[in-house]
């Protein structure tokens, strides 16, 4: 095929990509062949994807040991299975406090809370509870 003149509808996309994750993984993507229409789902399909992303809404800077325990026990359970998951620190910006409780529909709610996108998924005793009941895929909307 030369310069698109067997299918003029095809092309080529070639790119590389990282992905943000608590453990040390890449994803790489390689050389595609794509009609328009196919890379157009293909580019909302991986947007919609990299929507659901776990957010863990947490204190960097916080008086309540329990909160920080709660904190670490979650990072350390995510990070031990493996679940690529985001921390956000509700101290550095206001605005981030404010989506937590948006989304944990809780207009006290404090940290940590847990996300998947747009998606509440609970608070640290839930998550807990999860854990002891095996659920945690369901739990976190996986």
């Amino acid at each position: 095929m030369q310069d698109g003149k067997l299918c003029p509808n095809l092309f080529t996309l070639s790119a590389s990509s990282s992905l943000h994750t608590s453990r040390q993984d890449t994803a790489a993507f390689s050389v595609f062949f794509f009609t328009k229409t196919c890379f157009y789902l293909y580019w909302k399909i991986t947007f919609k994807m990299a929507e659901k992303t776990v957010s863990v809404y947490m204190a960097s800077v916080s008086g309540s040991l329990e909160m920080k325990k709660s904190q670490d026990r979650i990072f350390s359970v995510l990070s031990s299975k493996k679940i690529p998951f985001k921390a956000v620190d509700i101290t550095q910006d206001s605005e981030y406090k404010d989506l937590m409780r948006k989304i944990a529909g809780n207009p006290t709610a404090l940290p940590p809370q847990i996300c998947n996108g747009e998606q509440y998924c609970g608070d640290f005793d839930a998550f807990e509870n999860a854990i002891e009941l095996n659920q945690l895929e369901q739990f976190l909307k996986l």
